[in-house]
């Protein structure tokens, strides 16, 4: 079972959407979970500024976090929309790996409509690359803005599926704008009902970042 979990969020929110009930899970586990943002999610306002926005997500993620029962968040403050997989990020992020020993990182999945959840995911990627063979962890990508084709792993969240939800509530920002937490809940119902049997009503899919 994994000790050390990072899941590698490319704007406040994507993780709870992505992968929050898989994070809970790990954290009831007792397993040592964090994220990283690597944006604030600045340019996502409705209306409001870069800074406030930035303030107001960095704060509804914490939020979030703490629903969770995370061990600790990070904000790189890369910015929003113009992410990219740069080498000097790549390395940074190899380093934190190294040195926190990861065991599974969370990234949303290569193929997503978003440009800057596909590059989060080549950072990923990347940054994984400089590491040892023997010394990499297991990379699951999951699915936030575009449902993944190929499923390698199925979490049941059926026993956490309302800390999922109240994670994503957490972003007041957003769900006045998109209401992520009823699309989130009937994409999580419809995994547990066609690909969770026999299983729990709700489930997230995976597929494994392949080397």
């Amino acid at each position: 079972m994994a000790a050390r979990v990072l899941a590698v969020s490319p704007h406040p929110d994507d993780e709870a959407v992505g992968c929050g009930g898989a994070l809970r899970l790990h954290a009831l586990a007792g397993a040592d979970v964090r994220t990283v943002f690597l944006t604030s999610g600045e340019a996502g306002g409705h209306g409001l500024g870069p800074a406030e926005t930035r303030r107001v997500r960095e704060g509804e993620a914490a939020a979030a976090a703490a629903a969770l029962g995370l061990a600790g968040i990070d904000f790189w403050r890369l910015p929003d929309g113009r992410l990219t997989a740069r080498a000097p990020t790549a390395r940074r992020l190899a380093g934190l790996l190294a040195a926190s020993d990861v065991d599974v990182v969370y990234v949303p999945h290569d193929g997503e409509q978003h440009a800057d959840h596909r590059a989060a995911a080549r950072l990923v990627r990347r940054a994984v690359g400089y590491l040892p063979a023997g010394r990499r962890p297991r990379v699951l990508m999951c699915e936030v803005w575009t449902p993944l084709q190929r499923l390698d792993e199925l979490v049941d969240i059926s026993t956490v599926i309302d800390v999922k939800l109240a994670a994503i509530r957490s972003y007041a920002s957003q769900c006045r704008v998109l209401r992520f937490d009823e699309a989130l809940a009937g994409l999580a119902r419809y995994r547990g009902e066609m690909h969770s049997w026999p299983g729990g009503d709700y489930a997230e899919a995976y597929q494994e970042m392949r080397w």
